[in-house]
């Protein structure tokens, strides 16, 4: 048969290096896929909990004794989890990719093959386009092949074409064409299909499994006797015959090498070289692939009948190019049955050939290696055993061994597709969760996959992630406890321990973690998950001993720093989370750094707004709210508002809902404490209800109590102890002694006693019936109303009252003041809109209520004063009551004359 007239023309070398480049760095891409894949597939995370402790937010200081504001702080601890599996859709399309270039390739160089070799590549490319399933992305509908019959007769007529019609056409224009047509058969698929992208990727690359594994099988078995050529090539490549191994080196050798692949396969696929170090067939395919690259041209002898020179290394390129984005999107997606398949085959292919080319050079050219002469150059140029014997030989010792183990590695490789179907069937029914018929197809994939390979543990890690996106938890368990049973993995012991979350499941989680801590003593994770799960029990030197175990085996991991600091919090062991907090200095862990922050707040130190630097995102995660909330209350304590917008923007985000009430707290209590603390005070006041009511009561009382108001702070704390809140007790006790009521005082000092032990000493001085001073009352606006008073101008004066008074309305010399200001000026429904804000917010103070019922007298407003005058009835003697009485009617007569007719 001729030869085409292209094959001879010459090979454009830069094309050819150009993709020696590609596949180099498909190589190192895979090399990453196989070391960053089980980490994404199933990635260990953790789980952040909040426990509250009491904080002390102000004090009050009450003579020998101090009211506390108190405030809940949050410890985080933290718990692993283990996530997935996750599809990886950019290694999906990275396989894509070097299947479509390798598509080129094989097509550009299939096209000049002669007749025979071309069908047979034609064939292939046939039966690769099938097995992708792409109708099945619904380009022309889901029912009907025809994007199938387009592909087949775009890519495969046209190689036809090039190879019965134009010959002459170079390599570099085939490339070219093939390229052009399969960007835009792949352009076509996308912008026809209903799905995104990535679905489009994830599923070519499910569906090209087999064909991809099919191309690993075929190079194996093309680079069988590669590494037996290359320990020839070694033993006789010296200038010299005295620089060469002679016949006993390479039998050993040889024969070392055979043993090992040997004993590879015995052992069911594991072998430990080094300890700690199993066998990687996958290595040896890779050596032997770069062996195999500069055999090419001593091969020549062996396929110079149907393969031109110059087109085996493109051919050769194709096949590399997709096993190894075949073998590289394996590791991406830890799909373990391909994988141990494609292992064992790899083993069982490199033993069988190799031990039938082995035999062939020694039967050839046993004697020329004993003479020392440089056999490497003449080893395909056998005189007495042919060498297509070598692959009779091998690929019957394969078959026999296939036979023997009734085809096992097609059933691993099966399970490995189906596990691709599930992970892509899975997918769709977490995007469509309504829809069952979905996630009953991926949990039967799931179960066919357990069937062919019931070793597998991918396939039960899958239907895990089924049943947990379904929230059926004891499924969950029970597929989990069978995953151990097929193989100790510590990623799932992990797994299966989080699943015990509920405070009931103690005992059930201690369990899970002690046979984990019997198979994997030395994980520094499981280790700081029982330390962790002790915390909550009364046994602190079990947990110590974990929290050691754990800091001793990864000591750079955050978690059981984070946990131990948290737990000597808890335990308020202060000096000693203070020494932990010193040992261990890491502001890069956000959980720890948190638990310094509640340290600080512990100690009464609280950390300046410039030392803390957040990273905030618009979703808070539990410890960024933590961070924030602490930093809040910090700030509130300090009276700034500094993160106040920041925490306003964030409640608008409805992600952020589950910290809804805490943000709004520390907002609310921030303004309160501000120089405008009317907003804070509604703010805190609109939380007041439900069985959280008593505290905000406390909260609003001891603001009072600190303002001075205390007729009004009683109240207000009155209201927290109805609702439960014994905290209550003891400021109140201070604010009726110090709003002159001590009999009262008293009696609420008892109470106290009686529901806080231990309070008796410091209720000591009201018990005896003593009245200790008030402290000074501080006015954060005494220089503003200051101002206001001397200032010339009429208008601005009045405009800074309204500022004033709706700024603050706890100020009772100022909102008297205002009001009298607004009185004088002859405005006298300013002046009782003044006196009105002021009663709401301080409703029991005898001034404020005089002063109110004064204005709505001179704003001929005194019906709506009438409760507020009754109310004065009960709160003044009543020598005061006849005086404020004969001053009322007064007023409200003067308002009557004023406004009455002329006539």
């Amino acid at each position: 048969m001729r030869e085409l007239s292209s094959v001879t023309h010459n090979t454009p070398r830069s094309l050819l290096r150009g993709l020696l480049g590609v596949l180099l760095a498909a190589l190192g891409l895979a090399l990453y896929f196989y070391v960053a894949g089980p980490e994404h597939t199933l990635p260990i995370g953790t789980i952040a909990q909040l426990t509250p402790v009491p904080a002390t937010v102000a004090k009050l200081p009450a003579g020998t004794d101090t009211l506390n504001l108190p405030a809940n702080a949050y410890l985080v601890t933290q718990t692993y989890d283990v996530a997935g599996p996750n599809l990886w859709p950019a290694a999906a399309a990275a396989w894509v990719a070097l299947l479509g270039l390798g598509l080129v390739v094989w097509l550009a160089a299939i096209s000049q093959l002669r007749r025979p070799a071309f069908v047979a590549g034609a064939a292939a490319v046939i039966f690769l386009l099938m097995s992708l399933s792409m109708d099945l992305l619904g380009v022309f509908g889901e029912q009907d092949q025809y994007f199938l019959i387009l592909s087949i007769a775009v890519l495969v007529g046209a190689a036809f074409a090039l190879h019965a019609f134009f010959e002459g056409v170079s390599l570099s224009w085939r490339l070219a064409l093939f390229a052009l047509l399969i960007a835009a058969l792949g352009a076509l698929l996308l912008v026809k299909t209903r799905h995104p992208a990535s679905f489009v990727v994830l599923h070519l690359a499910a569906y090209g499994t087999l064909a991809g594994a099919a191309v690993v099988a075929l190079l194996a078995l093309w680079l069988g006797g590669e590494l037996i050529f290359g320990l020839l090539w070694l033993n006789t490549q010296g200038a010299t015959p005295k620089g060469r191994f002679g016949l006993v080196p390479f039998v050993l050798s040889g024969a070392l090498l055979l043993g090992i692949l040997l004993m590879y396969t015995w052992n069911g696929g594991q072998l430990a070289v080094l300890p700690g170090v199993q066998l990687n067939p996958l290595a040896l395919l890779l050596i032997a692939a770069a062996v195999g690259w500069f055999t090419q041209p001593l091969r020549q002898p062996t396929y110079r009948a149907w393969l031109p020179r110059q087109l085996a290394p493109w051919l050769y390129i194709a096949l590399l190019l997709v096993a190894t984005g075949t073998l590289g999107y394996a590791a991406a997606t830890l799909n373990g049955p391909l994988l141990h398949a494609t292992r064992d085959f790899v083993a069982l292919a490199l033993g069988a050939i190799g031990l039938a080319f082995f035999l062939y050079i020694l039967l050839n050219f046993g004697p020329l290696i004993q003479q020392r002469l440089q056999v490497h150059r003449v080893a395909y140029e056998p005189r007495r055993m042919p060498y297509y014997l070598v692959y009779i030989l091998g690929v019957g010792l394969v078959g026999a061994v296939l036979l023997r183990n009734q085809f096992d590695l097609l059933d691993r490789a099966r399970a490995g597709q189906y596990i691709q179907f599930g992970d892509l069937t899975r997918l769709q029914s977490e995007q469509q969760p309504d829809n069952l018929y979905l996630a009953l197809l991926a949990e039967r994939y799931y179960a066919e996959a357990d069937q062919l390979d019931p070793l597998n543990a991918r396939a039960a890690l899958g239907r895990a992630a089924l049943y947990q996106a379904k929230a059926q938890r004891q499924n969950e368990i029970n597929i989990l406890r069978s995953t151990l049973r097929r193989e100790p993995n510590e990623k799932v012991w992990m797994r299966l321990a989080a699943r015990f979350d509920q405070p009931t499941d103690f005992f059930e989680r201690q369990q899970v973690l002690r046979q984990s801590l019997k198979a994997f003593p030395a994980s520094g994770r499981l280790n700081a998950e029982m330390a962790q799960l002790y915390s909550r029990s009364s046994l602190p030197d079990s947990v110590l001993h974990y929290y050691s175990r754990a800091a001793a085996a990864s000591n750079a991991d955050p978690v059981p720093h984070t946990n131990w600091l948290a737990f000597l919090l808890k335990n308020n062991q202060l000096q000693g989370a203070q020494d932990a907090a010193r040992e261990t200095p890491n502001p890069e862990w956000p959980a720890w750094q948190n638990n310094t922050l509640v340290l600080e707040l512990l100690r009464g130190r609280y950390q300046p707004v410039a030392a803390t630097k957040l990273g905030v995102d618009s979703v808070l995660s539990v410890v960024q709210f933590a961070q924030l909330y602490h930093l809040g209350l910090a700030q509130a304590a300090g009276h700034d508002t500094t993160t106040l917008p920041l925490v306003r923007n964030l409640l608008q985000v409805q992600a952020n809902d589950p910290f809804a009430d805490q943000l709004t707290f520390v907002s609310g209590l921030q303004q309160l404490r501000s120089a405008r603390p009317a907003p804070g005070f509604d703010q805190l006041e609109a939380l007041a209800t439900g069985a959280t009511s008593g505290y905000y009561h406390h909260v609003l009382g001891m603001y009072l109590l600190e303002r001075g108001l205390y007729p009004s702070a009683a109240a207000r704390l009155a209201l927290a102890e109805q609702a439960s809140n014994a905290a209550a007790l003891q400021p109140r006790a201070y604010a009726l002694a110090w709003a002159g009521q001590p009999d009262s005082a008293r009696a609420v000092a008892r109470r106290a006693a009686a529901a806080v032990p231990g309070s008796e000493n410091r209720l000591g001085t009201l018990l005896a019936g003593q009245i200790l001073p008030a402290p000074k009352v501080a006015r954060p606006l005494a220089k503003a109303y200051a101002t206001a008073a001397a200032t010339p101008d009429a208008k601005a004066a009045a405009k800074r009252y309204r500022q004033l008074t709706q700024a603050d309305p706890f100020d009772e010399a100022g909102m008297l003041q205002a009001s009298a200001y607004f009185a004088r000026h002859q405005d006298p429904v300013t002046a009782y809109e003044i006196m009105r804000r002021a009663v709401s917010y301080n409703p029991e103070s005898v001034a404020m209520l005089r002063g109110y019922v004064l204005a709505a007298a001179d704003a001929g407003l005194e019906e709506y004063a009438t409760a507020s005058f009754a109310k004065l009835a009960t709160l003044l003697p009543s020598s005061e009551y006849i005086t404020f009485r004969k001053l009322y009617d007064k007023r409200r007569a003067a308002h009557r004359a004023a406004v009455a007719p002329w006539n």
